[in-house]
């Protein structure tokens, strides 16, 4: 090996470590940041209450928040409550986003393939789908009754239209050099939907996936303020009815880690299902 080649190889070795430890500080950074940010606004918010810049009734500090929750789940009532209303919100988004996301995600691979089928349903997903989704609860409600049944009727609704339109636009304008290869090579039809064009599609799965999820807590939460018994939502409204703004904001901060739960678990299934996607 010449010495021009030993000098080259050394150069592509110091710009591939260069290139490694650039993407490891800009993940450092980005981490700091995603960190830091909702720390300055505690400490903005704390130091706000302190001095008394917004109303304590409403406002209290975070500080004062977080000793009210310790004291409120230090005991076992209090532990009871919290985790029968977290189970009756998890159980009601579970029902709800299994069979809206199913059935959306077949109905929609179904009409970005087949003509006819897409024909008939797009026009009318279409204008359904900008109907705000809460809205349709009261007919939600006379038909399933009050209770679990109508609030996953409502998750189901919602979850259906945001993963069938997105999964029927990404297998419909896949990339067409996919299709002409499977044609050219002359795959079964069932072939070139299992293998060819849901693979395609899989990053806009994925994404009409997510946004299903959180479409679910919004409805869920909204459902859980109307009519519901239990359910995180309830905790919140009656948390609020009684004046008791420290568990308000202890609700307020389940949602956020059920949204915090639900993010995490998307970007999971990106990286797991689509790594070719991820930039």
């Amino acid at each position: 090996m010449t010495q021009s080649s030993l000098a080259a190889g050394g150069q592509l070795d110091e710009f591939a470590s260069a290139q490694l430890r650039a993407r490891r500080m800009l993940r450092i950074r980005n981490l700091l940041l995603g960190i830091g940010f909702p720390v300055f606004l505690l400490l903005a918010w704390e130091i706000a209450a302190n001095f008394e810049l917004i109303d304590k009734r409403f406002f209290p500090s975070p500080s004062t928040i977080f000793a009210s929750i310790v004291k409120f789940l230090s005991t076992q009532a209090g532990q009871n409550l919290v985790y029968g209303h977290m189970e009756a919100t998890l159980k009601r988004i579970g029902i709800g986003f299994g069979i809206g996301a199913t059935s959306g995600v077949i109905i929609g691979v179904i009409m970005g393939l087949h003509g006819p089928t897409r024909a008939a349903l797009a026009p009318t997903l279409y204008a359904i789908f900008p109907m705000p989704k809460i809205a349709i609860y009261p007919l939600m409600i006379v038909i399933f009754g009050l209770g679990d049944a109508s609030s996953s009727a409502l998750v189901t609704l919602g979850v259906f239209f945001m993963t069938c339109i997105n999964t029927f636009s990404g297998v419909r304008y896949i990339n067409p050099i996919f299709r002409d290869v499977a044609n050219a090579f002359r795959f079964p039809s069932f072939v070139r939907w299992l293998q060819v064009s849901v693979p395609a599609a899989m990053p806009a799965i994925i994404t009409g996936l997510r946004l299903g999820l959180g479409q679910a807590l919004v409805l869920v939460i909204s459902a859980e303020f109307v009519s519901a018994d239990t359910g995180v939502g309830r905790f919140i409204w009656d948390s609020w009815q009684v004046l008791d703004i420290a568990r308000m904001f202890m609700g307020l901060a389940i949602v956020l880690i059920f949204a915090g739960t639900a993010a995490f678990i998307g970007n999971l299934a990106e990286t797991r299902l689509i790594p070719w996607h991820r930039r």
